[in-house]
């Protein structure tokens, strides 16, 4: 879901460029401190030695295989939600920016890299309240894809290589409040989105999924959590595809009088179903709790989430966030806690590489802010 290779020296000189520390703190195994200031949020990996973030606020971060270099965002840029490319010139960055009247009102925006700059791309006027494009995939310069929500309704955007459209899909629960939280896909025929609708009290929130096979999106029917009867509901925040049976979703769950947990649902080519993993169970780690808000693969039995835990006892009575990091080895689903972060303030807000790749990046909104795994 992401990437692009080093820029002609024109390009580089044509724009601001900062050179940002090279050379990683070795940890002993396992994920790796790097010295990347201002790294942060959604990152995207094109190859070991292509990838983006986000650099500060609104600027980039591109990685060429030897040093992290800061790109300037256009005028008039957005808070970016996710990005995503199909090559070297050719990148994506789709998010949200305040609208009149002030408050919790935001318009649409989508930015495009084409190996020399970012700018901002027209898009369809989509503005609300929490109206925002909170996923993007790219498969060809005429065929990317975003998701969102228009303030009260799924949102799903196709470039074609002239303009952004909007795509009407069969969204569950049709006339009440949905959204798209993710997308991700193989290829232009195997592609996943995924969100909630609202149901009508007193069941919560509910998960869906929809799938495109390059025809026509259909609606596909996902593992709830609970019975609802405890006012328990799911947050979808990922989603990668691996293959044409495999491609996971994470996530966190609610409950209201209590603490949630992570939560992960796996496509086996039939079904999507609920997987065990760390931190789902509040009951059983009384002082600590687990969100996932990123997931990325290298193969089907190395896959990636990232997110952070939540840890009250006697040394953080006010509370302790931490970085989490979770494998998929095949088989189940286990915590990594090699990363060498410090401080109380550490979650994972980006993990992102290639399926055959070796260089997994990760953000971090602690200290560290940017975590390498290879």
């Amino acid at each position: 879901m992401r990437r692009i290779s080093p820029v002609v020296a024109a390009a580089f000189a044509a724009l601001v460029v900062l050179s940002l520390p090279r050379g990683p703190a070795r940890a002993a195994e396992g994920w790796t401190a790097w010295p990347a200031t201002g790294a942060n949020g959604p990152v995207s990996s094109f190859s070991d030695t292509d990838a983006w973030a986000l650099s500060g606020d609104r600027d980039f971060a591109h990685w060429d295989g030897r040093d992290w270099h800061t790109f300037p965002a256009p005028e008039g840029a957005s808070k970016i939600e996710a990005m995503t490319a199909v090559g070297p010139s050719d990148v994506w960055a789709v998010g949200r920016r305040g609208a009149p009247p002030a408050g919790k009102n935001f318009v649409t925006r989508i930015q495009h890299w084409d190996g020399v700059s970012w700018s901002i791309i027209p898009s369809p006027d989509i503005r609300g309240r929490y109206a925002a494009l909170w996923g993007v995939a790219a498969f060809a310069p005429d065929d990317a894809w975003a998701v969102g929500c228009d303030g009260h309704a799924a949102l799903v955007e196709h470039w074609d290589g002239e303009s952004w459209s909007r795509v009407t899909v069969p969204v569950p629960g049709a006339g009440i409040h949905s959204l798209l939280n993710a997308i991700s896909g193989r290829s232009s025929r195997d592609i996943w989105a995924i969100g909630t609708y609202e149901n009508p009290t007193p069941t919560p929130n509910s998960l869906f999924a929809l799938h495109y096979d390059g025809v026509a999106w259909r609606a596909v029917p996902m593992d709830q959590v609970a019975d609802h009867t405890d006012g328990l509901y799911a947050s979808p925040w990922s989603v990668v595809a691996v293959g044409a049976n495999d491609a996971w979703m994470v996530g966190y769950t609610i409950g209201t009088g209590q603490r949630g947990g992570t939560l992960t649902e796996h496509w086996d080519g039939e079904r999507w179903r609920i997987v065990p993993s760390p931190f789902d169970d509040p009951s059983s780690t009384p002082t600590s709790s687990g969100s996932l808000f990123k997931v990325t693969a290298r193969a089907p039995n190395d896959v990636w989430a990232g997110g952070s835990t939540y840890t009250v006892d006697d040394d953080h009575p006010t509370g302790r966030n931490g970085a989490l990091l979770l494998h998929w080895d095949g088989v189940r689903w286990t915590q990594d806690t090699t990363a060498p972060t410090t401080g109380d303030r550490n979650g994972i807000s980006g993990i992102s590489t290639t399926l055959g790749g070796h260089v997994i990046w990760a953000t971090n909104r602690g200290d560290p802010e940017l975590l390498r795994h290879s």
